[in-house]
């Protein structure tokens, strides 16, 4: 019998990491419209549910996001897999899986490997601070508002000391529990300091209200947030 103290375990638990592509659409109803719950540059977001019942979100990745579809998988696999922080989103699984399919090439239809990435990431159904904050009437009292820019900063100093540089952090990037708990989503622009020195900067579209203290990571950090709230 299981100590009490044990953790329950789950149906995504005992699969490995790299996940079938079929496994993912029956999850998420062959990618079905109802299911979408996001869409961004860099993809489009849907509901996925476990045999257990259990959700999860599942990221298709664009092919003509802002940066190559393989980089933006690569970035988010290699940065965030074995991050274990209460205010970084949990990455639960990936798959990057190529089927033969005919296509259209210069006028001729010739059969190819097709590349399908995507990521899978904890659910968490409060969706974005963009949608708490912005979209709507919000009546988030200001000790929610205080705690989330507090979570926000923990998280940005836990990547700054790896040190991992976000690269694109804005409302729509960050995501809330149900308890409110923030945490930090999206790594596809993110950079390993000192793997690459390259910022792409004429790429980005940073949000400016809070540019300064992803990329500049000093004690101003708390103030920078404050503004956009």
């Amino acid at each position: 019998m299981a100590n009490n103290g044990e953790k329950k375990q789950t149906v995504l638990s005992t699969l490995p990491k790299d996940l079938p592509l079929d496994f993912l659409r029956t999850s998420t109803e062959q990618f079905a419209k109802e299911r979408i719950i996001g869409t961004g540059a860099f993809g489009t977001v849907y509901m996925g549910t476990m045999p257990d019942g259990q959700t999860i979100a599942v990221k298709k990745l664009a092919e003509n996001a802002p940066l190559p579809r393989d980089r933006a998988f690569t970035n988010e696999v290699q940065n965030i897999m074995a991050l274990q922080h209460d205010n970084i989103v949990k990455l639960v699984g990936y798959c990057h899986e190529g089927q033969k399919k005919v296509v259209l090439n210069n006028g001729r239809y010739i059969v190819a490997d097709v590349y399908e990435s995507l990521l899978c990431y904890e659910y968490l159904a409060m969706g974005s601070l963009q949608k708490n904050l912005f979209e709507g009437h919000s009546n988030m009292p200001w000790h929610t508002r205080f705690t989330i820019i507090k979570g926000i900063c923990n998280g940005l100093l836990f990547l700054h000391r790896i040190p991992i540089i976000h690269m694109d952090l804005k409302p729509e990037n960050i995501l809330l529990d149900h308890n409110m708990m923030p945490k930090i989503a999206d790594f596809g622009l993110s950079r390993l300091f000192g793997q690459e020195q390259m910022f792409m900067y004429p790429m980005l579209q940073f949000s400016i209200r809070i540019l300064c203290s992803t990329n500049v990571p000093t004690g101003d950090t708390l103030q920078m947030f404050m503004y956009i709230f």
